[in-house]
């Protein structure tokens, strides 16, 4: 009788001992995850795959909480043992969310006489038996660990519950670590995508400006943080045509870049065939429905300047319009012809106008980011103040309007930060 004590006695002192190797085990091979330079899912894997096999689990899952309030359990990095027969069950929500709610480890023996789950017949059919806990990082819920049907007879135990309880405590810190790394690498990526995108776009504005007896002209250029699509060029067509075109690529980033290179392109290749500046917008849209995304649209003013006949064709494809001074009547006139952006609709019509300039008008050309520029008191800028800028400041030479304009912006701005580029061009009649 003693003797079958001691037996038993021993067999209990094993199990403790065979327990706490596999806890130690389970803990160390998360110590080495934890060394190595893992992304996220990667990470979740091996957490599965050793819960997995520490509680003899045919499947487990692992639900990572987000901030949506109408999806907040989005994440599903789902994994079954090698040998199971089941490989694509799914755990319901209502499960995940009742350790979401209570923040507490979960254990059901008999999933379809458990009165706390309405369950549907396929998960009675499929899952049996059922462990969750919480994976939580300085208090904070960040996941959910889920595994399910015990392989052998019986249903999961207590210790099988506390192990993956020990599993859930340390992979709080190791899965937070895993998305701090990949959040780095990310803001790391944009930031290079950001300056190629930015060099792209800096490399497509002319180093030189168009020179004349005729005119004189000065340009703006001032970049937001973040890569817009503003742009402008000039193009000498002949002894006498100056074509001058500002454009604003919706989007950001390099996509927003690379479609601006695309429209330098094609500009460079049909400045020297169109007979108007509305033939030259409708080949443009041509192009672009055909070769840009779909997604993406450009509005654009295109203007055409005759310095030794002092007239100006000009039109317009949904672009702010351009403000014209007359010296001879002191006013501003501005020089709406609009037209639909580009890359929009393929029966887009463009209407070209003709005016004719004098000595001493001012034109300017502008990007809504301009008028559109907000300060730290949510006020815009708006076109309004560009006109009583323009109003004062029209009589001086082009170089003075542009600094006058940069001041007037940047005492407006005070130390808020730009959302939008900014760009403007100022052209004058000698």
């Amino acid at each position: 009788m003693r003797e079958n004590k001691t037996i038993s006695q021993l067999e209990v002192e094993v199990q403790r001992l065979k327990s706490a190797v596999e806890e130690l085990t389970v803990l160390n091979d998360l110590a080495i995850t934890a060394s190595s330079s893992l992304e996220v899912d990667q990470v979740l894997d091996i957490i599965i795959e050793k819960s997995i096999k520490a509680v003899q689990a045919e499947q487990g899952s692992i639900l990572l909480v987000t901030h949506h309030q109408e999806n907040p359990l989005q994440t599903l990095v789902r994994q079954a043992d090698r040998h199971s027969r089941v490989l694509n069950y799914k755990v319901g929500s209502h499960i995940t969310g009742w350790v979401l709610k209570h923040n507490q480890p979960l254990i059901v023996e008999d999933l379809s006489k458990d009165k706390r789950f309405y369950t549907t017949e396929e998960e009675r059919k499929n899952i049996h038996s059922l462990l969750g806990v919480p994976i939580q990082f300085r208090g904070k819920i960040i996941g959910i660990l889920t595994v399910t049907n015990k392989k052998s007879i019986n249903s999961f135990s207590k210790d099988d519950l506390r192990l993956l309880s020990i599993i859930a405590a340390q992979s709080g810190q190791l899965i937070r670590n895993s998305q701090l790394q990949q959040e780095a690498l990310e803001k790391e990526r944009l930031t290079q995508e950001l300056a190629m995108a930015r060099a792209m776009q800096m490399a497509l504005l002319p180093k030189e400006y168009p020179t004349s007896p005729y005119f004189e002209l000065a340009c703006f250029f001032s970049p937001a943080e973040e890569v817009g699509g503003d742009y402008y060029d000039f193009f000498q067509l002949n002894d006498q045509q100056l074509g001058i075109v500002q454009a604003d690529v919706s989007g950001h980033g390099t996509s927003a870049a690379m479609i601006m290179t695309m429209l330098k392109g094609i500009l460079h290749s049909i400045t020297h065939q169109f007979r108007s500046t509305a033939e030259a917008l409708q080949e443009i849209n041509k192009i672009l429905l055909h070769s840009a995304p779909p997604d993406v649209f450009v509005t654009m003013a295109f203007l055409l300047l005759d310095p030794h006949k002092r007239t100006l064709e000009f039109s317009n494809a949904g672009h702010q319009p351009p403000l014209l001074f007359s010296y001879k009547h002191e006013q501003l006139q501005l020089l709406e012809n609009q037209g639909c952006a580009l890359n929009c609709d393929e029966n887009s019509v463009y209407q070209a106008k003709h005016l004719s300039l004098y000595k001493g008008d001012c034109l300017c050309i502008y990007t809504d980011g301009l008028i559109e520029a907000f300060n730290t008191r949510t006020e815009m800028y708006s076109l309004q103040r560009l006109k009583d800028l323009l109003q004062k400041s029209a009589r001086n030479s082009t170089g003075e309007i542009i600094t006058d304009l940069r001041n007037s912006l940047e005492n407006f701005l005070e130390s808020t930060p730009q959302t939008d580029d900014i760009a403007a061009v100022v052209i004058k009649m000698k």
